[in-house]
């Protein structure tokens, strides 16, 4: 009677808990079902001429099958004092250094066919080629259903096999990734011994260069831009070189010029943002005399 009594409680207990586990149903895409294109103006802070105004619009796709919850500009070059800004009901994400905004509930995500702006970023970086990156509402399904088996090593297996299988999907987490504009890092340079003022050498004109070639890799100019902007910028290092700068600084004016004129024509806007403030920053902060 006593053995009886031990094994009607230990079925008891065990009832118990296999009542109370939760059985998790994971359905991981195989990609997010969402098409998003993201626009993007530039302006300067009428407040702080130094600060940029970076404001994106997002444009969902008539044909994505899923809201849009998560948009982001990665990676996050931001320095101490940036603000960012999100339009009503969503949320700013971790610091104002990192610009990312998530929507505080499902009504307020961006459903397909649908537009949606008022993502504002403000620094004193400069426009940089950088990654939109977003996440759609219904990635993952975890439904909580009482009573179902005890999986043993459940929970590390779901773990693990997220990492794998979801959140790996792009360098940046599970959704979908792609080019915008965004603040980064100055060109190549130094600052002097007090940090109030910053020196670019010929390495910046390598710098605008590179940029230019990226922009068209991005089909953000196209080649016949490309090929004139970089001779433009060749001819102004020659200058630099050989030690005149006022020569140097009167060519990349030249380019800040070109760029004003074939905006929308053979430079898109992205390539015009970069180039142009790059450009402008180079010319700005040569040092003089010329070092290399």
């Amino acid at each position: 009677m006593k053995k009886f009594l031990i094994s009607f409680i230990c079925v008891i207990l065990y009832s118990n808990l296999y009542s109370q586990r939760e059985e998790v149903q994971i359905i991981v895409p195989v990609e997010d079902n969402f098409e998003l294109e993201v626009k993007t103006i530039i302006s300067i802070d009428s407040l702080d001429t130094l600060r940029f105004i970076f404001k994106y619009t997002l444009i969902s796709s008539p044909s994505s099958g899923q809201p849009v919850r998560l948009f982001e500009i990665s990676p996050p070059f931001g320095k101490d004092g940036d603000t960012s800004i999100a339009p009503n009901h969503w949320s700013t994400l971790g610091t104002p250094r990192r610009s990312s905004w998530n929507s505080n509930g499902k009504r307020y995500h961006l459903t397909p066919g649908d537009t949606l702006s008022g993502f504002v970023f403000i620094t004193k970086e400069l426009p940089d080629i950088s990654y939109w990156y977003a996440e759609g509402s219904d990635t993952i399904y975890t439904p909580e259903i009482r009573g179902g088996p005890p999986y043993v090593g459940e929970e590390k297996w779901v773990r693990d096999s997220l990492f794998k299988i979801y959140y790996n999907k792009t360098p940046f987490g599970p959704g979908k990734y792609g080019y915008t504009v965004g603040p980064g890092p100055l060109p190549p340079g130094w600052w002097n011994f007090d940090s109030t003022m910053y020196f670019v050498s010929d390495s910046g004109f390598y710098h605008l260069i590179d940029k230019t070639n990226k922009c068209f890799e991005q089909n953000w100019l196209l080649e016949r831009a490309k090929n004139h902007l970089i001779s433009m910028y060749e001819r102004a290092l020659r200058h630099y070189q050989n030690n005149r700068v006022e020569q140097a600084q009167r060519v990349l004016k030249q380019v800040m010029s070109y760029l004003e004129r074939e905006r929308g024509n053979l430079v898109f806007d992205e390539a015009f943002y970069i180039l142009y403030y790059r450009t402008k920053f180079v010319r700005e902060h040569l040092a003089w005399p010329a070092k290399k």
